[in-house]
């Protein structure tokens, strides 16, 4: 959910600074029809397939999680028809035009690209509203969950899903708007034709350090008080090398049993227990989901996500810029316009983010899973496994100072477990695939056959490492192009200097 909406905020700021010459829809009255009628269009199925899901649920106890599953698909793929709604107001309408020429709408920058964006967001939250009732149904079919009414379903989700990611995307979308308005003042006083580039990418930058401080108070939280569980997770930082800020509670009033990770720097770092988690879990489990998402701290999980988002950047300009020089100069081998070429751009996308993230992501996870077993495990040399262990049998210490991470039998029982009762509780069906997760129950197969099998255990870290070097080496081979690429182009290399050299020289005095 939190990607869709990173992607609508991003074809935002991909939208041509001019209007496209050639636009399916240009009338001023059915420009804006069409905006509000796709989210419109979508919440009003979303309300059938509830009032049907919702039947189906009270009437075929025995096919719940196959009904639940199959409303969980349909309401994505109204998310998704939303979200390609937008692609398509912005760049085959007039209607982004349209608002930049209303005085009273473009009197402030930024401003006109947001209103663009409302009929999606209003969308987002009408769903969340008609979907409420399967929720009820799935909790009286026998999960247990939340008896929050319908409203405060509505506003967790808000906080949860939309504002964490809408308010620093929202505050970049107006930096953008007003660098790119105010450009030639820029350029003037920095001195740099990068200038207005240099300063939003310093604003996403300060706004993604941030993020963790924004998020703690945008999702309601405290500070996990003394007690017994909380010695017992600092012992737990403390064995792993974990540094945090703090352990917090995430309070969701029964709606969430999750945990959660944020911060890249140890002094704006929080984990985050939901307080039904705390409240539905032994202190075992919770260690092992404090673990997994201590993994994806301990395997640097975060970093090579944006390893990945700046190569598929370049891959993506790399293809533009092809398709503009093939189709400009002298002879050009093909006709196409730059609105074209944005779009072939951003279609260029959907493979490297529908397709290798969800793969990537799905395969980290399952490495987080690895190391919250791994935590949940016995660790002092007093304490024996508690089930036949092909880590622990072999006479080999369990000690932290064991050089790999192995999934022990007990660890691996604590944790599925754990995943068991998140899908319980939660009303997630073990078996629903998840596109950045996997479905739960293919998780805990996974992580019961590795604790059996140290050669399947062995290959899964060898394809992991496999992953992070081809990360690695792609940006960095992709860099090393697109530096001799800009280098040799004139007009790039005088802005190089101008930008990087110069001032480098100023600084010290040559």
């Amino acid at each position: 959910m939190h990607l869709q909406i990173i992607v609508a905020f991003a074809m935002l700021l991909w939208w041509p600074e001019s209007p496209p010459r050639d636009v399916w829809l240009s009338d001023p009255f059915w420009c804006p029809v069409f905006a509000w009628a796709v989210p419109v269009t979508c919440v009003f199925l979303g309300h059938i397939f509830s009032k049907r899901t919702g039947l189906r649920l009270r009437t075929r106890a025995n096919r719940l999680s196959a009904t639940l599953n199959s409303f969980h698909r349909k309401i994505g793929l109204l998310r998704l028809t939303m979200l390609a709604g937008v692609g398509v107001s912005l760049f085959l309408t007039a209607c982004p035009q349209q608002l930049m020429d209303r005085p009273f709408i473009s009197v402030l920058s930024g401003l006109p690209q947001m209103c663009l964006l409302l009929p999606y967001l209003v969308g987002l939250i009408a769903l969340w509203w008609v979907v409420h009732p399967v929720e009820k149904a799935s909790r009286d079919a026998g999960f247990l969950g939340s008896t929050s009414n319908r409203f405060e379903y509505v506003l967790f989700n808000v906080r949860h899903q939309l504002l964490i990611v809408a308010i620093p995307l929202t505050l970049i979308v107006f930096a953008y708007a007003a660098t790119q308005e105010n450009r030639d003042w820029f350029v003037k006083h920095v001195g740099s034709p990068w200038a207005p580039e240099a300063i939003l990418g310093l604003t996403a930058t300060v706004l993604f350090i941030l993020s963790p401080l924004l998020l703690r108070y945008i999702w309601p939280t405290t500070s996990l008080p003394p007690g017994p569980l909380r010695d017992k997770l600092e012992a737990l930082c403390k064995r792993i090398n974990l540094r945090v800020r703090d352990i917090l509670v995430w309070h969701s009033d029964g709606q969430m049993v999750n945990a959660a990770v944020m911060g890249l720097f140890p002094q704006l770092r929080y984990i985050l227990l939901s307080d039904t988690l705390i409240e539905k879990m032994n202190d075992e489990e919770i260690e092992s989901v404090f673990g997994h998402e201590a993994g994806h701290i301990y395997h640097h999980h975060i970093p090579y996500f944006l390893l990945f988002a700046l190569a598929s950047m370049l891959i993506v300009s790399a293809v533009m810029e092809f398709l503009t020089r093939m189709s400009t100069g002298l002879n050009p081998a093909w006709d196409l316009s730059r609105d074209t070429i944005q779009i072939i751009g951003i279609g260029a996308l959907v493979p490297l983010w529908g397709i290798c993230f969800g793969w990537i992501s799905r395969r980290f996870e399952r490495q987080a899973d690895v190391y919250g077993a791994w935590c949940a495990a016995p660790h002092e040399q007093a304490l024996n496994c508690k089930t036949p262990c092909v880590v622990h049998d072999g006479n080999e210490s369990a000690t932290p100072a064991a050089k790999e991470i192995r999934v022990c039998s007990t660890g691996a029982r604590v944790f599925v477990g754990a995943l068991r009762k998140v899908a319980f509780l939660n009303g997630i069906p073990p078996t629903e695939p998840s596109w950045r997760h996997s479905s739960i129950a293919s998780r805990m197969a996974f992580l019961t056959a590795q604790s059996g099998d140290p050669v399947m255990a062995r290959r899964f870290a060898q394809r992991i490492r496999a992953i992070k070097r081809t990360l690695l080496v792609s940006c960095s081979i992709g860099l090393v192009i697109a530096a001799i690429y800009i280098w040799n182009q004139p007009r790039y290399r005088q802005d190089v200097i101008r930008s990087v050299f110069r001032p480098i020289g100023r600084l010290f005095g040559q």
